[in-house]
């Protein structure tokens, strides 16, 4: 009876030590801190856009669990602080539909907010980009995007916790409500322990 309880007390204690064993507890909570899946880039079709940026972007899918974003950006003028930074974001409803206006972000001195918004990723992001230089304005002409990793928006300075969800997110620079350059990103806002199925 005594090594039947000594046995017992030691694969408990195994048992509960474990490093390897998943967390019991996972709450469904409707927010909270999260993991980004990217689901698609777009140019964005339903606003008119003036197109003096024009963005050819989309997702290319590197390994099994890692995704870029690829493309090519056409800058008819410099990105700098003349121009309007704005982010709309629209929620995917539990029948399929989008809410629009979500969130909703305008500010001015597009280039020095995007900086700010990205952070440290701000030079892998511009490195991906095809930019030679990282600091504003961002000159006019060409740039082919060989690849930016979708993980590094997880160290952007974007809030830390999030409703979770599919949302789609409007980023486009404007100049006296005329859009100048705009595109589209389909993200999904898991749990930090939700698989991507």
């Amino acid at each position: 009876m005594k090594c039947l309880l000594i046995n017992l007390i030691v694969f408990v204690t195994a048992v509960n030590n474990s490093d390897t064993r998943k967390p019991l507890f996972l709450p469904q909570l409707p927010v909270g801190i999260y993991r980004l899946n990217f689901l698609g880039v777009t140019r964005c079709v339903s606003v008119q856009i003036n197109e003096k940026i024009k963005f050819q972007y989309y997702l290319s899918k590197k390994s099994a669990n890692k995704t870029e974003i690829k493309g090519n950006c056409t800058n008819k003028i410099p990105i700098d602080d003349s121009l309007n930074l704005e982010f709309n974001l629209a929620v995917k409803d539990s029948i399929g539909g989008w809410k629009e206006n979500a969130y909703l972000y305008k500010s001015p001195k597009a280039c020095s907010t995007l900086k700010m918004f990205l952070g440290d990723a701000w030079i892998p992001v511009m490195k991906g980009s095809g930019f030679q230089n990282f600091s504003c304005p961002l000159p006019a002409g060409f740039y082919e995007v060989t690849g930016i990793d979708t993980d590094l928006f997880s160290t952007a300075n974007f809030p830390k916790t999030l409703f979770y969800g599919t949302y789609r997110f409007r980023f486009s620079y404007t100049k006296k409500d005329e859009v100048y350059g705009c595109f589209i990103i389909v993200v999904e806002i898991k749990r930090p322990w939700e698989t991507n199925n």
